[in-house]
């Protein structure tokens, strides 16, 4: 019995991290009214990454921004090198809400300090950056931009969907309005 309780507890301090730090969700992705994201339900979303998961070290700096085409999601945002570019819902209008821990599992898309942003053909909206603490990120009609750890390299969107950090997290379209 004395052995049982450890596991009991480990257990229950187990349930409650991973709830603490989010799960999935299967609610419709919202509309953006002008082609983005659908109004179509979301396919199986990925959790925020556990501790046991290896985060990005450091964000990564975008050069440009790119349209890719996606199987399952059409047309997404991504930098030069094929990498996936998120937003975090709660950012809505350019309000920063991913700090702190938030940015071990969602690293900034950095921008080069004092070089402006450029787009693709296909990149219709307006790209920008915002002072992150001496780093410049990358924006898309006022939206921050992401990475998601979980991704390991170009064309990987693991993190649409995902709910964490107060909020969820989708891939980045051409047609996202502010």
């Amino acid at each position: 019995m004395k052995r049982l309780l450890p596991m009991i507890g480990l257990g229950l301090a187990l349930s409650v991290f991973l709830a603490a730090c989010g799960t999935s969700g299967s609610a419709n992705t919202p509309s953006t009214g002008g082609g983005g994201y659908g109004g179509g339900p979301a396919t199986s979303a990925t959790p925020t990454p556990t501790p046991s998961q290896t985060p990005a070290a450091t964000p990564a700096t975008a050069a440009s921004v790119i349209v890719r085409q996606n199987m399952s999601l059409g047309r997404i945002l991504a930098d030069s090198q094929g990498r996936t570019l998120y937003i975090f819902l709660p950012e809505k209008g350019g309000r920063v809400v991913c700090t702190g821990a938030c940015l071990t599992y969602w690293p900034l898309a950095l921008s080069k300090t004092g070089a402006s942003p450029a787009g693709s053909p296909g990149v219709t909206g307006q790209l920008g950056v915002i002072d992150r603490s001496g780093s410049q990120q990358l924006t898309y009609n006022t939206w921050p931009l992401y990475y998601f750890a979980g991704d390991s390299g170009p064309d990987q969107t693991k993190g649409q969907g995902v709910v964490g950090f107060g909020g969820k997290w989708l891939v980045a379209t051409p047609g996202l309005q502010a």
